[in-house]
C-alpha cells in the first residue's frame, strides 16, 4: 500500500468518526434503553390472536401490581386503611383499588336492580331452564335459612331473589376471596386475614427509570407501614418488581464485570508492552468500535436492550485483538520493517480474522430474539470499525512504539518446540478429546424459557404465598376469544362456557374466571325466559304460603360500555380490550392445566379463539430454533473444512480442523461438567467459539508471519478474549453465565491446540 493512498485513507477514515459522533448526538436523546424481558421475545407471537389484541392486553397486565396486607393479629384494618390511602396518593399509581364502600356498595346494588331482568347469573338461568319448581324452592331455601337474611322489603321488589343470585354468583367468581367491611379479604392457615388492593401503573413497568423509582418509593411505605403498626405484613405481585429486579442484576452485570473486563485488559497490556502507547490505542479501537456498534443498533432498533450492552462487554476483547497483533508485530520487528510493510504483512490475517468473527456474529441474526440481533448487528459493525481504525490510523500512530523483543520469548520458544515431540502433539489433543467425550456424555438440554431471567427467591416466595390465599395464579396462561365487534366477542364466550366446564368435568383445567357478562342475545333470551317462568314460580310460592307479588318483568339491556363504566364491573376490566376499530377481545385465565396442546384444541373448536401459554411456546421456539441452529453450525464447520482443503491440501486442512473441532467439544464439555444444560444460547456462543477460534488457526498458519510473534500476540489475545468473555460466568442470568462459560472453555481449547497447525517448515524457525 503507497503512503499517499494509505494517508487518503486515514483522512476519511477520520470524516467516517466525526460522522458517527455526529449520529449519536442526534440518535441518543431519540432512543432509550429496553430492560424488558418481553422484549426478548419474538415480536410475532406464536398463537392466532392478532398482535394488536395480543399486545394490547400484554400491556395493560404489565402495568398490574398487587398487594395483601395484613395487620398484626388482634389489630383492626388501620393498617390497610393507611397502606390504601398511600397508594392513593401517589401519582405514579392509576385506579388503586381499595374497600368498597357504602356508597359504592348502594351503586352495585341498583345497577344489578334495575338490570336484574338482563343480566341473569349461571345457577338462576340454570335452575329456570329446568324449570319453576328449581327456583321456586331455591327461594324458600333462602327464605327459611337463618344465615341468608331476607327481609320483606327484599321479597317485595325483587320476588324471583335475582339480585340475591348475582351477589352470590359473584362471591363465587372471587374464589377464595370473600367480602369483609367492604374489604376483600383472605384467611390463611392461622386464620390471619389479609385485606386485597390493586393498582395500575400509568407507566410501563419497564420503564427503568421510573420503576426504579417507584420500587424505592413502595419499598419506603413498607417500611414506615410496618414502623407505624409493628406486626403487619404486605405480600406483592406485579411485572414491575421482576423487571426492576433484572434491570438491577443487568446493571450490575455492567458495571462489575465491563469494569473488571476493561481494567483487565488495559492493565495486561500495560505490563505486556510496558508503555502507555498501547494501552491509548487499545482503548481507541475499542472506543471507535462501541460508538460504531452503537450508532448501528439505535438505527436499526431505534433503541439498545440491557442484554445487548451486557454482551457486548464480549467485543472489548476481541476489538483490543486487532490492535495487539499490530502492535506485537512492531514491538518485535519494528527495526526491520516500516509500519506499512508490517500492515501488508498482517493484512490478509487480519483481514481474515476480522471475516470469520464478523460471520459468527452475524449468524445471531437467524435468531427471532431482538436483543441477539442487536447484539450480532453491535457486534459485527463495532469489530469492523475497530479492525479499520487499526489499518487506517495506526501504522502512523505506532511510529513512537518501543521496539524490543516480546515479553516471555523463552517460554514462547519452549512451548512452540515442545510441539516437536509426539507426546505433545498427540497427548494434549487426545486428553482434550477424552475430557470432551466425558463431558457430552453428561449434557443434558433444557430450551426452559426461564434461563432469560434469574427470578429473586423471595418474590417467587411471595407469588406463592398470594396464589394459596386467593386462588390466583399469575402462570401466563390463558384463552382469548375476540371477534369484529363486542356483541360478537361476548356471543363466542357463550359458545366456550359449556366447553369450558366440559374441560373442568375431564379433569383438563382446576379452575377458570368467565366474563359475567351476557351478550344482547343472551340477554333476550333471558327475559323471554323470565316471562316464561316467573309467573309458574309466584304461583308456586303463593302455594306454599308466601305472599309474594307478580315481578315486574320489564328488562333493561346492559351494553358493554355501559357495563364497564359501572362499579359492578370492578376485578373484571382487566380481562375486556376493545380496539378502536371495533375489534374487541376477552381474556378467560385458566389454572391447573397440565396439558397445552389439549387446552389449544379446545380454543380451536371456538371461532375467534386462542390459546396463550406464553412458556410453553416460546420454550418450543427456543427448541426449534437450537435444533436450527445446531444444522447451521455443523453447516459452517463443513464449510470451513472445505476451505482448509482448498488452501492447504488434505493433510494440513485434517490438521487444522483438530483444534476447530475439539474447541467446539471443550466449550460444551465445558458447560456440561459445569452442571449447567445445553440450550440455544449455548449454541449460539459455539458460533463464536468457531468464529474467533479460527483466528488463532490462521495466524499460525499465516506463511509471511513468525511464530514466536503470532504466538505471542496470540496469547494476548486469548488472555484480554478470557478476560472478557471469562467473566460473563459471573452474570446472574443464567442464560448470559452459560454463553460465557462456552466461550471462555471453547477459546481456551482453541488457543491451547493452535500450534498444532503449524507446518514443519516454521516448527524449526521458532
Amino acid at each position: 500500500m503507497r503512503p499517499n493512498i494509505h494517508r487518503r485513507l486515514a483522512y476519511g477514515w477520520l470524516v467516517v468518526c466525526l460522522s458517527l459522533i455526529a449520529a449519536l448526538c442526534v440518535l441518543a436523546p431519540r432512543s432509550q434503553i429496553n430492560s424488558s424481558v418481553l422484549a426478548l421475545l419474538p415480536h410475532a407471537s406464536p398463537s392466532q390472536v392478532p398482535k394488536a389484541l395480543a399486545d394490547g392486553f400484554s400491556q395493560r397486565l404489565d402495568r398490574q401490581l398487587m398487594w395483601l396486607v395484613s395487620p398484626a393479629p388482634g389489630q383492626d384494618d388501620a393498617a390497610v386503611t393507611w397502606w390504601y390511602q398511600q397508594l392513593q396518593a401517589l401519582p405514579a399509581l392509576q385506579q388503586v383499588a381499595g374497600p368498597l364502600d357504602a356508597g359504592r356498595q348502594q351503586q352495585w346494588g341498583q345497577f344489578f336492580y334495575q338490570h336484574r331482568n338482563a343480566l341473569l347469573d349461571d345457577a338462576t338461568r340454570q335452575r329456570l331452564q329446568q324449570g319453576a319448581e328449581a327456583q321456586s324452592q331455591w327461594i324458600l331455601g333462602q327464605l327459611y335459612s337463618a344465615f341468608a337474611g331476607v327481609s320483606g322489603k327484599e321479597l317485595t321488589h325483587d320476588p324471583l331473589l335475582l339480585v340475591r343470585g348475582a351477589q352470590l354468583a359473584q362471591q363465587q367468581n372471587g374464589g377464595a376471596l370473600r367480602l369483609q367491611d367492604g374489604w376483600l379479604t383472605a384467611q390463611d392457615r392461622q386464620g390471619r386475614s389479609w385485606y386485597l388492593l390493586h393498582g395500575e401503573l400509568r407507566a410501563s413497568s419497564y420503564d427503568m427509570r421510573s420503576a426504579r423509582q417507584m420500587v424505592e418509593t413502595l419499598n419506603g411505605l413498607q417500611q414506615q407501614l410496618q414502623q407505624r403498626f409493628p406486626g403487619s405484613e404486605v405480600l406483592k405481585r406485579g411485572a414491575l418488581y421482576y423487571s426492576d429486579y433484572a434491570s438491577q442484576q443487568a446493571e450490575h452485570d455492567i458495571s462489575t464485570i465491563g469494569l473488571a473486563s476493561v481494567a483487565g485488559v488495559f492493565l495486561l497490556v500495560l505490563l505486556m508492552f510496558r508503555s502507555p502507547l498501547p494501552l491509548l490505542l487499545c482503548a481507541l479501537s475499542i472506543g471507535v468500535g462501541a460508538l460504531a456498534g452503537t450508532v448501528a443498533t439505535l438505527l436499526a432498533f431505534g433503541e439498545v436492550h440491557l442484554m445487548t450492552l451486557v454482551l457486548s462487554i464480549s467485543i472489548v476483547g476481541i476489538s483490543a485483538d486487532y490492535t495487539l497483533y499490530f502492535l506485537s508485530e512492531r514491538m518485535v520487528h519494528g527495526q526491520q520493517s516500516t509500519p506499512l510493510q508490517s500492515l501488508r504483512k498482517l493484512l490478509p490475517a487480519l483481514s481474515m480474522a476480522l471475516l470469520t468473527t464478523v460471520v459468527a456474529y452475524l449468524a445471531l441474526l437467524i435468531a427471532p430474539f431482538p436483543g441477539l440481533q442487536q447484539l450480532a448487528v453491535f457486534a459485527a459493525v463495532g469489530l469492523s470499525a475497530a479492525c479499520m481504525t487499526v489499518i487506517c490510523w495506526y501504522p502512523q500512530l505506532s511510529r513512537r512504539l518501543p521496539v524490543r523483543s516480546a515479553p516471555g520469548l523463552t517460554l514462547i520458544m519452549r512451548w512452540l518446540r515442545a510441539w516437536r515431540r509426539p507426546l505433545l502433539r498427540f497427548g494434549l489433543p487426545g486428553a482434550i478429546a477424552v475430557v470432551v467425550v466425558v463431558g457430552i456424555s453428561q449434557l443434558r438440554v433444557d430450551d426452559d424459557i426461564g434461563q432469560l431471567q434469574s427470578l429473586p427467591a423471595g418474590l417467587q416466595q411471595q407469588e406463592r404465598q398470594i396464589a394459596a390465599l386467593t386462588g390466583q395464579h399469575n402462570d401466563q396462561k390463558w384463552l382469548v376469544i375476540y371477534g369484529q365487534n363486542a356483541q360478537q366477542t361476548l356471543q363466542r364466550l357463550e359458545m366456550l362456557r359449556p366447553k369450558l366446564q366440559q374441560a373442568q368435568r375431564q379433569g383438563l383445567l382446576g379452575d377458570y374466571r368467565l366474563l359475567p357478562l351476557p351478550s344482547l342475545r343472551q340477554q333476550h333470551a333471558d327475559a323471554a325466559l323470565l316471562a316464561r317462568v316467573a309467573p309458574q314460580v309466584t304461583a308456586q310460592l303463593q302455594q306454599a304460603g308466601v305472599a309474594v307479588v307478580q315481578p315486574d318483568l320489564q328488562a333493561r339491556w346492559v351494553k358493554p360500555e355501559q357495563w364497564l363504566t359501572s362499579v359492578v364491573s370492578e376485578g373484571w376490566r382487566l380481562l375486556w380490550l376493545s380496539l378502536p376499530d371495533g375489534r374487541s377481545a376477552a381474556l378467560v385465565p385458566v389454572s391447573g392445566v397440565q396439558d397445552s396442546a389439549a387446552m389449544l384444541k379446545l380454543a380451536q373448536q371456538v371461532p375467534g379463539g386462542g390459546w396463550i401459554d406464553r412458556k410453553t411456546e416460546f420454550s418450543e421456539l427456543f427448541g426449534h430454533y437450537r435444533l436450527y441452529l445446531s444444522y447451521l453450525l455443523m453447516l459452517s464447520v463443513a464449510a470451513i473444512a472445505a476451505i482448509y482443503l482448498w488452501r492447504f491440501g488434505i493433510r494440513h486442512a485434517l490438521r487444522c480442523m483438530v483444534p476447530t473441532l475439539l474447541s467446539l467439544g471443550g466449550g460444551i464439555a465445558a458447560l456440561a461438567l459445569s452442571g449447567h444444560t445445553l440450550n440455544l444460547f449455548s449454541l449460539l456462543a459455539l458460533v463464536l467459539v468457531l468464529g474467533i477460534g479460527i483466528n488463532y488457526t490462521l495466524f499460525f498458519t499465516n506463511p509471511r508471519g513468525t511464530p514466536t510473534t503470532s504466538m505471542f500476540a496470540i496469547f494476548m489475545a486469548v488472555f484480554t478474549t478470557q478476560l472478557t468473555f471469562g467473566m460473563l460466568v459471573f452474570s446472574h442470568t443464567q442464560a448470559i453465565a452459560s454463553f460465557g462459560i462456552v466461550l471462555s472453555g471453547g477459546i481456551a481449547v482453541a488457543f491451547l491446540l493452535a500450534p498444532l497447525t503449524l507446518r514443519k517448515t516454521l516448527r524449526g524457525n521458532v
